[in-house]
């Protein structure tokens, strides 16, 4: 079990009034008292006598115990993290962080929606569209939160420079999310977190420009979404995020994330 998922089991214990400790994702002798105490007090519902079991797998037990009293199917409470264990986690984990129940990740289909007329990203459309990729003519489109620059965290701005066309439609976006959020929620997510916008460069992985060299392409909290990840990893694919993606969607910027489940870092006003 790594801190995180310790952190989780001490929350449990704690709310179980079985841990009064620090919650530091530590494995010490209060939190094994505490899991042994629930595990003597719920013993009736194990597979099987846990006399044998080591102290991982008495904790995992409670893990899945704290799994099914929320109804987050985990599998039988076998104190073994298998896929199942590690899918209930998962929602157990989203569940204790936005304070809800995620919603099946199958289930959540992008916005189709194009009200801007975003055109494709074939390079002719976009050059028909956006004119040559450059920095010239980019505008400053104020941001409600200050940004920190992911790359240099001892930097901020308050703005992103992007192409015209884009302007209006990232302005309502950023409004929009900020409403919903308020900045202390967008900071504990990291989405205050700026990879940039405008760079003339080729996609990262082809040889065709990237959109960021039209300046009509974000990337946010970059350590955490990384080009190859997906949503087991990408911090940006958890449930909380649900309203960001719908506020981008709304406006019919893509998510390659969303689609095509990598790159989850970033959001472009084009069509694929």
């Amino acid at each position: 079990m790594n801190p995180q998922s310790i952190k989780i089991l001490q929350q449990i214990l704690a709310a179980d009034g079985r841990y009064a400790g620090p919650v530091n994702g530590t494995r010490d002798v209060l939190t094994v008292a505490g899991v042994d105490a629930m595990i003597t007090a719920r013993v009736a519902e194990l597979i099987e006598s846990p006399g044998g079991w080591s102290a991982r797998r008495r904790a995992v037990a409670c893990l899945q115990l704290a799994c099914r009293d929320r109804g987050i199917p985990a599998g039988p409470v076998d104190g073994l993290w298998g896929t199942e264990t590690q899918t209930g986690y998962d929602d157990l984990l989203d569940l204790l962080t936005t304070g809800a129940r995620p919603q099946p990740w199958r289930d959540r289909a992008p916005s189709d929606v194009n009200p801007n007329g975003w055109p494709t990203q074939a390079e002719a459309d976009l050059r028909r569209f956006f004119g040559p990729p450059t920095d010239a003519g980019l505008v400053a489109v104020a941001c409600p939160w200050r940004l920190t620059i992911a790359w240099d965290r001892q930097k901020s701005t308050g703005a992103i420079r992007c192409h015209p066309k884009v302007a209006g439609s990232l302005e309502r976006v950023l409004k929009r999310v900020h409403g919903h959020y308020g900045e202390a929620r967008l900071r504990e997510l990291g989405l205050h977190l700026y990879g940039g916008c405008y760079n003339h460069r080729p996609m990262r992985g082809g040889t065709a420009l990237s959109t960021h060299a039209w300046g009509i392409a974000i990337d946010w909290d970059p350590e955490r979404n990384q080009l190859k990840w997906g949503r087991d990893r990408a911090a940006l694919a958890g449930a909380a995020y649900e309203p960001w993606w719908q506020a981008w969607e709304a406006e019919g910027w893509l998510s390659l994330g969303r689609v095509q489940n990598f790159d989850w870092m970033h959001v472009q006003a084009t069509r694929l």
